[in-house]
């Protein structure tokens, strides 16, 4: 059933779709979030400067009249639970109107009212602690601040804590799991992702596993999230000195330092291959430091890095080619190539142009149609070639234009079985 809310005479009131008044008086204002929009069976209405829960039914949830109460939870059908606010305390209550909670001076809506997780941060006396839906205390103590990402967000059982200037990680069960450093880095083992994380001290930082082993052999004035951190892969890149390098999970340097490298493929666990730049050049390189591209002006990640395919889009004097894995090159240069088809793994073709000229290309450079408008690639969302159709769907947010292209067939040799023929 829909609702919708009537204003008169400066006050407004809930009806349903028939006309019938559900709300049990014209209020001073009513939130639209919870029954209006279809999030809950309850609204927020406001009656001299304080506020109150109601059910569809007409029914007053919370025990009493607050100065606050939060949209987020109950109202919006995140969870059962709200906070509300009375002489400058707050409190979580559950939806039958019961206070769960003690008055703090502070609660996050993150985790149980969020219906994140059973627990809840909350603050007294400038210092926060955790607590679950029982209300018992989870953390050993009150800190200076507790990152809800982890326990409180649902995450793991893990989360940071400061006290003094100082990050630390504790478990659920109140236990340090790690020394005090001066930041600690949330992905990782306390998002869940992995059983690692980065910490930093004196601006230099290092991996650490979930029993609080140095992962790294040395601390490193950087260390990307990607890979080993955050479970993609046993790599990592690290940088050091201005330059960057690749390092297993055993703190083995697996590539030279470069003077960046992205974490597409290798460290991000999509293939065996890495991009490197050096002199302001970029290539391709494998798992064992071996070098299989030249050295180019620019390299796209889709193909060959990224597990799409054996091919991948060089660019040398503002032109682009497909070089194979072998570093052989099997298209001309063009103005652009779409990474769609070929590239993508996705088929034997591609689409390449010259100024505002395209056309359709096979993997071995042959052109297969006539040439059409670069217009018609503008703010394409994906290219499917239809080998069997025999065009090329170009679709749009909106539309879908076709091109033709003839299909290569390649020759398959018939094998004749002359021992039938003599029995003929």
């Amino acid at each position: 059933m829909k609702y919708k809310i009537i204003i008169e005479n400066d006050k407004v009131a809930i009806f349903d779709e028939n006309g019938k008044q559900i709300s049990p008086d014209w209020f001073d204002f009513i939130e639209p979030d919870g029954l209006v929009w279809g999030e809950s069976e309850y609204y927020l209405a406001k009656k001299d400067y304080k506020w109150a829960i109601f059910h569809k039914d007409g029914r007053m949830i919370t025990p009493d009249w607050f100065y606050y109460i939060s949209l987020e939870g109950l109202v919006k059908g995140e969870s059962d639970y709200f906070i509300a606010v009375k002489n400058n305390k707050v409190a979580i209550f559950d939806k039958n109107g019961n206070r769960i909670t003690e008055w703090f001076d502070d609660i996050l809506t993150d985790g149980l009212v969020l219906g994140e997780s059973r627990y809840y941060i909350a603050k007294k006396d400038d210092k926060w602690a955790i607590f679950d839906i029982d209300g018992n205390m989870i953390s050993p103590e009150w800190f200076d601040r507790i990152n809800p990402v982890g326990l409180v967000y649902g995450k793991s059982k893990y989360y940071i804590a400061k006290k003094n200037g100082k990050e630390a990680i504790f478990d659920v069960y109140g236990n340090r799991i790690s020394q005090w450093f001066d930041e600690i880095e949330i992905d990782g083992l306390v998002e869940g992702r992995s059983p690692y994380y980065r910490a930093k001290k004196d601006e230099q930082e290092a991996i650490f596993d979930v029993n609080g082993n140095m992962i790294t052999k040395e601390w490193f004035k950087e260390i990307s999230s990607d890979g080993l951190i955050t479970g993609e892969s046993k790599y990592y890149i690290a940088e050091k000195y201005g330059k960057e390098a690749i390092f297993d999970v055993d703190g083995n340097r697996v590539s030279e330092w470069f003077d960046w490298i992205y974490p597409y493929g290798l460290v991000e666990g999509q293939s065996k291959y890495y991009l490197a730049k050096k002199d302001g050049k970029w290539a391709i390189f494998d798992v064992n430091g071996k070098q299989i591209s030249q050295w180019f002006d620019g390299i796209l990640k889709y193909g060959l890095v990224e597990g799409h395919s054996n091919y991948y889009i060089a660019q040398k004097d503002k032109k682009y080619a497909i070089f194979d894995i072998n570093g052989k090159q099997i298209s001309e240069w063009f103005d652009d190539i779409e990474t769609y088809g070929l590239v993508r793994g996705e088929s034997d073709y591609y689409i390449a142009c010259n100024g505002d000229t395209c056309a359709v290309y096979y993997k071995d450079g042959k052109k297969v149609s006539d040439d059409f408008s670069k217009k018609h690639l503008g703010y394409a969302c994906k290219i499917t070639f239809n080998e069997t159709l025999g065009i090329v769907e170009i679709e749009k947010y909106n539309s879908t234009t076709t091109i033709d292209f003839n299909p290569v067939y390649p020759f398959k040799e018939e094998i004749i079985d002359y021992t039938k023929l003599l029995n003929i």
